[in-house]
C-alpha cells in the first residue's frame, strides 16, 4: 500500500504545484501534460515487473526534460550542487579548462593560464569527444566536470577533435590544484602603452583591475591593451563594474530580457571611471565568453575603444540557481544578455536543433537548416542584422562580438602540436634549468640551446609523423592487405626519404615558435608567470604586436572610428 501511495501523492503534489501556471498558459494544455506525467509515474511504479529506485527514475526524467532546452539549464543532485558551490570559491583540483556544450559537442571554452591543460597546449574550441576512451556524445556539462576533476596527481586522458586535424589528439593530463587569479599580470609595454590581463570575473575582478589602472597611470600610461582572451566570464556585477572603469558614469553596459519582468533590467555604470579618455584596445578570441563579451561589447557599442582578435564565443544566456531543498537545485536560463546597440550576445544555434523542445516555437520545419560550420559570416554579410554604435558605426548581430580589427588566430602545425601535447618544452625547461643557473630573464635562445633541445627530444624518444607520412603508412597497410609484389614496397623508398627530409625542414620552418616556446617555459620555471609575460607574451604575441602598432602609429587608432554610411 505504501508503494502505491507514494507515486499517487507525488503526482498530486506535482499537479498542485503547477496549478497556478495552468491559467497562464492554457493554450499549451499544461494541466493535461502534467496529469499524463503523473499517471505514467503511477502506472510504472505500481505495475513494472521489478522493484526500482523511484527517486533515481524521476531525476532521470527531469534531466531528460531539461536536456531538450539549452545546455545551461540543468538539475543539480546533491553532489553536483556541492560541486557548483565549490566552483564559486575559485579553487579546485582538475585540469584547468572551462568547458561548455557547443553545437551538441563538449567543447573547451578556454584553458586557464598556468594550469596543466594550458601548458600542454589544449586550446579554446577543442572538442572533447572522449574521456578515458568513452564517448562524450550526449554528455551534460556537470557529468563532464565530474569525470575531469579529481585528486591532485591523478591522470585523465581526453581525446580532442581540432579543426584542421584529420585525427583525434589524445592528451594525458595530470590533475593539479587550480587556483584562478583575476589579474595575473599588468605592466608597461613601453613608455606610454600599458597592458592588463584579466582571466576571470571573480568577486575581486573590478578591484584588481582598478588597482592595476591606478598603478599604470602612475607609470605614465596613456594607452591601454586590455586582454580578455580566453576569459570565460563570471559574475555579472563584476562585468558591470569592470566596464564602468572605462565608461562615463551612467553609461548603459548591458540589459537582460526574460519572460518575467523581474528578469528584464538595464545595468549602467554607477561610479566615476578610472580610465575613460586614453586609447583603449580590448583583445578577444573564441574563448572570450559571457561577462567578457559584456565588457567588450559595451566598450565597442559606446565607441570607447577598439576590439581586436577573433569573434567571441557567443554565450549570452542568463542563469538563475533555484534552491529546491534537500541540497538540490535547478539552474535555469531566465534571460538573455543584450549590449547597448541592442544586439543579443547569444549565438542561437541551440534554437535550430530539431530535437529540442524549443525548435517548433521558432521554426516551422520548412526552413532549410544550416549547420553552424556551413554558415558564412563576413563583415558585409547581408543576412546578419545591422546595429549601430553610439557614434553611428555599423556592427552586426547574430551572437558573439565581431572585433573591429580582425587578426587571424595563430594555428600550430603538426610538429608544434605534438611538441606541446607531449610537454616537450616544459620537460626540457625543467631539465635545462637544473644545470644552467647563469641565465638572466632577457636571455635569447641560442643555437647551442637548440642543439640541446634536439638531443632532449632524442632521449625522450619523441616522434611525430607529418600528414603525408601518415598517408604513406596507410598505403603500406593497403599493400599488405592486397598481398602485392615486394617491388611495390621498394618503389616507396624514395618517397620515404623525401618525406623524412621534409620533416627536417618543418623543424626549420617552426624555429621561431620553438625558440619562443623554449624561452617561455624556462622563464616560467626560473622566474614565474609574471616574468613570462614580460619576456615572451608582450614581445611575441601577434595580437599584442598588432595592438601596439595601432596605438603607436599616428592616426591609425582614429581611423577605425570613421562612420559607415547608414
Amino acid at each position: 500500500m505504501k508503494k502505491f501511495f507514494i507515486p499517487i501523492l507525488l503526482a498530486a503534489l506535482i499537479l498542485l504545484s503547477i496549478g497556478s501556471l495552468f491559467a497562464l498558459r492554457d493554450e499549451e494544455n499544461l494541466y493535461s501534460s502534467i496529469r499524463l506525467v503523473g499517471r505514467i509515474i503511477t502506472e510504472t511504479y505500481t505495475k513494472y515487473v521489478d522493484d526500482f529506485d523511484l527517486q533515481k527514475a524521476i531525476e532521470a526524467g527531469i534531466s531528460g526534460m531539461l536536456s531538450t532546452l539549452d545546455p545551461h539549464t540543468v538539475y543539480f543532485e546533491e553532489k553536483q550542487y556541492e560541486d557548483l558551490k565549490v566552483d564559486t570559491r575559485g579553487k579546485f583540483e582538475g585540469l584547468g579548462i572551462v568547458i561548455g556544450i557547443r553545437d551538441n559537442v563538449l567543447t573547451v571554452i578556454s584553458p586557464i593560464e598556468g594550469t596543466p591543460a594550458y601548458r600542454m597546449g589544449v586550446r579554446a574550441g577543442d572538442q572533447i569527444v572522449k574521456i578515458e576512451g568513452k564517448s562524450t556524445r550526449g554528455i551534460i556539462i556537470e557529468q563532464a566536470v565530474k569525470k575531469l576533476r579529481g585528486p591532485r596527481g591523478t591522470k585523465v586522458t581526453i581525446s580532442i577533435r581540432r579543426p584542421g586535424e584529420p585525427k583525434l589528439l589524445d592528451y594525458t593530463i595530470t590533475r593539479d590544484v587550480i587556483e584562478i587569479k583575476s589579474v595575473p599580470f599588468y605592466g608597461m609595454i613601453d613608455d606610454e602603452i600599458g597592458y592588463i590581463r584579466l582571466t576571470r570575473f571573480s568577486q575581486d575582478a573590478s578591484t584588481e583591475v582598478a588597482e592595476a589602472l591606478k598603478s599604470l597611470k602612475e607609470e605614465g600610461m596613456k594607452s591601454l591593451i586590455f586582454d580578455l582572451r580566453s576569459n570565460p566570464g563570471g559574475l555579472l556585477r563584476q562585468a558591470v563594474e569592470v566596464a564602468g572603469l572605462f565608461l562615463p558614469e551612467n553609461s548603459l553596459i548591458v540589459s537582460t530580457r526574460g519572460r518575467k519582468s523581474y528578469h528584464s533590467q538595464d545595468f549602467r555604470s554607477f561610479a566615476p571611471p578610472e580610465f575613460d579618455e586614453g586609447k583603449l584596445v580590448v583583445l578577444v578570441n573564441p574563448g572570450s565568453a559571457s561577462a567578457s563579451e559584456i565588457v567588450a561589447g559595451a566598450i565597442q557599442d559606446n565607441d570607447r575603444g577598439l576590439t581586436l582578435g577573433q569573434e567571441t564565443f557567443g554565450k549570452g544566456l542568463v542563469q538563475s540557481v533555484i534552491d529546491l531543498g534537500n541540497n538540490t537545485a535547478l539552474k535555469i536560463t531566465t534571460a538573455k544578455y543584450y549590449i547597448p546597440s541592442g544586439r543579443c550576445i547569444q549565438k542561437e544555434n541551440y534554437l535550430k536543433r530539431k530535437e529540442t523542445a524549443i525548435y517548433s516555437r521558432y521554426y516551422t520545419g520548412e526552413e532549410e537548416e544550416k549547420l553552424p560550420e556551413e554558415e558564412e559570416e563576413t563583415e558585409e554579410d547581408t543576412t546578419r542584422e545591422l546595429f549601430y554604435t553610439l557614434g553611428g558605426r555599423v556592427v552586426y548581430g547574430g551572437g558573439g562580438i565581431t572585433p573591429d580589427v580582425k587578426v587571424e588566430q595563430q594555428k600550430l602545425n603538426r610538429l608544434e602540436i605534438e611538441l606541446e601535447r607531449k610537454s616537450m618544452f616544459f620537460g626540457f625547461a625543467i631539465e635545462y634549468t637544473k644545470t644552467h643557473k647563469e641565465l638572466s630573464p632577457d636571455f635569447e635562445v641560442t643555437d647551442e640551446m637548440l642543439d640541446e633541445f634536439k638531443e632532449y627530444l632524442t632521449r625522450s624518444e619523441f616522434e611525430f609523423k607529418t600528414r603525408p607520412q601518415e598517408e604513406l603508412e596507410n598505403l603500406k597497410k593497403i599493400l599488405d592487405e592486397s598481398d602485392v609484389d615486394s617491388s611495390a614496397y621498394e618503389s616507396l623508398i624514395p618517397f620515404e626519404k623525401i618525406l623524412e627530409n621534409e620533416k627536417e625542414e618543418e623543424f626549420g620552418e617552426s624555429i621561431d615558435y620553438i625558440k619562443h616556446s623554449i624561452k617561455r617555459e624556462i622563464v616560467s620555471a626560473l622566474w614565474g608567470e609574471k616574468e613570462r609575460y614580460r619576456q615572451t607574451v608582450l614581445k611575441y604575441d601577434p595580437d599584442i604586436k598588432k595592438a601596439v602598432e595601432i596605438l603607436g602609429t599616428p592616426g591609425e587608432y582614429e581611423k577605425y572610428f570613421a562612420l559607415t554610411e547608414k
